[in-house]
């Protein structure tokens, strides 16, 4: 029998990595693929000393990327895992790299006619531009370098502060500042620029959303009334790079997809509840064709960033798909926010994850970005082809026929080991993962039956619906 290493770097949704590891013990039976038998190991990526130009092909056969976009270390040896041939589920050099701004581009390019995409700017970034601004710069500039040369600051018997070294590097600072001030003003528009975008791309109309172009988890992203309500915000920035994007009003419902591989499952998504209830315990039924092209613009998203765990938002109106945010390769994961799909999420990653491992799937380093270019910049092209083009690069990447092919042989029945596996250990998992949440611990009795109950009603009493990815009107 051969052993197919399945490793995770660093992360903290423990809840998730325990259940998956369980799981597939639970189910303690080998893989089988072309004549051959596999025993899938779990495992983890220990963070020591590297030498650099190592082949770490011994290490892995497959990586599950949680955390190269926050963690240097990680997202620095991933290059070398790269380099030696190790697939990962999502590539961790365009995990880093590219953000939302790409994503939108591509997708904008490649959308079908009946969906429309909500207008969306790029803004250049805050500088301080009055003189308020420009003071309270330079006291925190002054706050930070104190922090910086100051030794024992804790303690109020033995600090002290290198003054040479802080007024060296004020000097320094004042400096630097006054090179880029100049050479900011030879490549940013100058004056009111974003009274000018508001003006020429969304006709003066308001709500607004402005977002962050890089990072997730849902952090600076303002709802905005007004042109004064918009500087006000800009002004907090602090030099982050923000879109500008137009507000869907009066939407059917918000869905957010959580896709493993070519699964992809739809949730009704509620941004405004607490943090454990942005997603609704709620099975959606969706308009089969509807999904059909939010299954498309997921899977292309996902194969032309080689992001094979990502998340994907958008609102529905009136059966049009306007997509809002969908660069998120770090989907939250955890048993406490995903409740009753939770369970659809371990089923999924144990198909895709061994999948990749078993049968050395090819998840590409590069990303061919030349072969979608020559049609998504074709004038020629209509907006249809462009889409069914992206749709048949996606089906290919993903290998869809030999995946389900895979799945059919060896996890036919993987939906009644998942239930005879929540019966047999609903109660740790609940506890597990509240221990390794924020939640009060005062209140976790409390959400121990909060969680019982709600996977109980909803999950248990309509377990093959919650496993499957998506039911239809």
């Amino acid at each position: 029998m051969i052993t197919k290493k399945i490793k995770t770097m660093m992360f903290i949704d423990w809840d998730m990595w325990e259940v998956l590891t369980a799981f597939m013990n639970f189910l303690d039976s080998p893989i089988k693929y072309k004549g051959q038998e596999y025993k899938i190991e779990f495992g983890k990526i220990i963070a020591k000393p590297h030498l650099c130009g190592t082949d770490v092909r011994e290490e892995a056969d497959f990586i599950i990327d949680r955390c190269s976009h926050w963690n240097g270390y990680y997202k620095s040896w991933a290059h070398t895992a790269m380099n030696s041939g190790i697939h990962f589920v999502n590539n961790s050099q365009t995990n880093s790299n590219l953000d939302k701004q790409n994503c939108y581009d591509v997708l904008i390019k490649a959308m079908h006619p009946r969906d429309r995409h909500p207008v969306t700017v790029l803004l250049p970034q805050f500088r301080p531009y009055t003189e308020d601004q420009v003071r309270q710069y330079w006291w925190q500039q002054e706050q930070s370098l104190l922090i910086d040369n100051t030794k024992y600051g804790f303690d109020p018997h033995r600090s002290y502060v290198d003054w040479e070294k802080f007024n060296s590097k004020m000097k320094r600072s004042k400096q630097i500042y006054d090179k880029i001030t100049e050479i900011r003003s030879a490549f940013y528009e100058q004056g009111n620029y974003l009274k000018e975008a508001v003006e020429k791309y969304f006709n003066n109309k308001f709500p607004l959303y402005m977002k962050k172009a890089f990072g997730g988890g849902g952090s600076d992203v303002y709802k905005i009334q007004s042109l004064e309500e918009l500087y006000e915000k800009y002004d907090e920035t602090g030099g982050k790079v923000f879109h500008l994007q137009e507000a869907i009003e009066n939407y059917d419902i918000f869905i957010r997809c959580m896709a493993i591989g070519p699964q992809v499952l739809p949730m009704k998504y509620q941004p405004d509840a607490p943090l454990h209830q942005h997603y609704s315990e709620e099975k959606i039924r969706m308009d089969k064709e509807v999904f059909e092209r939010l299954y498309n613009y997921v899977t292309y998203i996902n194969s032309y960033h080689r992001w094979t765990y990502n998340s994907f938002e958008c609102l529905i109106k009136d059966n049009v798909i306007h997509p809002i945010d969908y660069a998120n390769a770090c989907p939250d994961s955890f048993f406490t926010s995903l409740h009753a799909h939770f369970p659809w999420l371990i089923c999924a990653l144990v198909r895709w994850t061994t999948f990749c491992a078993v049968t050395d799937a090819d998840l590409r380093v590069d990303m061919e970005q030349k072969r979608y270019q020559k049609v998504l910049n074709d004038p020629e092209k209509s907006l249809q082809e462009k889409y069914e083009f992206c749709a048949e690069l996606s089906k290919e990447y993903f290998q869809m026929d030999k995946f389900q092919e895979y799945c059919e042989e060896n996890f036919r029945g993987l939906e009644d080991k998942m239930i005879e596996f929540y019966d047999r250990n609903i109660d740790i998992i609940i506890a597990r993962a509240i221990h390794y949440s924020d939640f009060p611990e005062e209140e976790h009795k409390n959400f121990t039956r909060y969680y019982k109950d709600l996977m109980e009603k909803n999950f248990r009493a309509n377990a093959r619906e919650y496993l499957t990815s998506v039911m239809f009107k």
